[in-house]
């Protein structure tokens, strides 16, 4: 597959935005793969040295870095047809245990640094005419779990964008999606924060916590690859126009219709 398309992912440095960037840069698309550490970027550099792929240091959280990164990707490429809103984590911990900084961490990330990123390419994307903004969710977004609540609040929060935006951009040709999907093998566990009183001695949900701690490791083992999203993502790029979602794993179909259906 031959493409000249410039598609931009947010959270590039490991696990699914990593994978979708070598996969795309492989397929042919010039990828700006973004990453906030640059002491995690290793491997994006060495992909690089052989692919169309260019790693570029992007903060979610700070208005002026998504600025100034999406500015130096127009100035040299013109366009921007694709963005992958990536960038997150999981903060883990029952609501009780969370203090307001841990729940504001969590949006200020996995929904303002989305909503800031999609501000900043969509002029572009309107003035051509054309773009695509898949956006990654979770089954999280619309079944939430105990000592997942403040994760799941801002995955319910990107469905509802993802709703909106893709009515609101229609008419300029713009197309919006969500990737949905449980457990992947990626590097959200690691990359996982606890809250500030998870661990505390006080907390009255320490059992609880250790049994959710264990379920999540049992559910984890049984991940599926990252590839299987990666798949998904492709085949999402390619349909015009996009669905609504996509669901990844057999899984993923039963825990959404069966919400629906109780």
């Amino acid at each position: 597959m031959k493409t000249n398309k410039v598609v931009l992912i947010t959270g590039a440095n490991s696990g699914i935005g990593l994978a979708c960037a070598e996969a795309m840069a492989r397929k042919g698309y010039r990828v700006y793969a973004t990453y906030r550490n640059p002491r995690k970027a290793s491997h994006l550099w060495r992909l690089a040295r052989s692919l169309p792929l260019i790693p570029l240091i992007m903060d979610v959280n700070r208005t002026t870095s998504v600025a100034r990164a999406v500015t130096q990707i127009l100035k040299k490429e013109g366009r921007v047809d694709v963005l992958i809103n990536n960038a997150g984590f999981v903060m883990a911990g029952f609501w009780e245990d969370l203090s307001d900084k841990d729940v504001q961490d969590q949006f200020e990330t996995n929904v303002f640094g989305l909503l800031r990123v999609s501000r900043a390419v969509l002029p572009s994307m309107r003035k051509q005419g054309s773009g695509k903004i898949l956006n990654i969710g979770s089954v999280a977004g619309f079944t939430a779990l105990p000592g997942l609540g403040a994760y799941s609040a801002t995955k319910f929060a990107v469905n509802s964008i993802t709703e909106a935006l893709r009515m609101e951009t229609r008419p300029w040709g713009i197309d919006v999606s969500e990737i949905t999907s449980g457990e992947i093998q990626s590097s959200v566990v690691q990359n996982a924060r606890l809250g500030e009183r998870v661990k505390s001695r006080q907390s009255p949900y320490t059992p609880f916590t250790k049994q959710f701690e264990n379920f999540s490791k049992k559910r984890f083992e049984k991940a599926a690859p990252v590839k299987k999203l990666v798949g998904v993502v492709l085949k999402a790029l390619g349909d015009r126009p996009m669905k609504r979602r996509y669901l990844v794993k057999l899984d993923d179909y039963f825990t959404y219709y069966l919400r629906w259906l109780l």
